[in-house]
């Protein structure tokens, strides 16, 4: 399921709905610009399900238990070895687990580019949800 529209606004309203209305094994995908992305992360420690796990830096460091709901930053900076071993952590009992995947860039085209793997990428991505501003559209907080 993918939420792109001309009007990004729109879709940053809907964003905080997904977040807390989210089920277990139900991703989320948000892409933003980096000038947002604090405030995404912020939306999804305050609006998710607990218990709340974050992992915000470059460094993948993920939780023992997989129940609630995983905060990921920037997945798009993952080197193959952190993507490889995040998409197999998530296929091992993970069914109380929500993931809430942030990305500045779209990983789609780093699929295409072969710098992402596609399978992690359809993992991640139950709902993607773009709040990049459209060429030539008007952006507001």
């Amino acid at each position: 399921m993918s939420f792109v529209s001309p009007e990004p606004v729109q879709e940053k309203q809907c964003l905080p709905l997904w977040i807390a209305s989210q089920r277990p094994r139900q991703h989320l995908l948000v892409q933003c610009p980096f000038d947002l992305f604090e405030l995404v992360a912020a939306q999804a420690k305050r609006l998710a399900a607990p218990p709340i796990h974050v992992c915000l830096r470059s460094v993948l460091r993920l939780p023992s238990e997989k129940e609630g709901t995983l905060v990921l930053g920037d997945v798009s900076r993952l080197g193959l070895a952190d993507q490889i071993a995040l998409y197999d952590w998530l296929g091992a009992d993970a069914e109380r687990l929500c993931v809430i995947a942030i990305t500045t860039a779209p990983l789609a085209r780093l699929v295409e580019l072969g710098g992402f793997l596609s399978a992690l990428f359809h993992r991640l991505g139950a709902a993607h949800f773009n709040l990049t501003p459209a060429e030539g559209a008007l952006w507001r907080r």
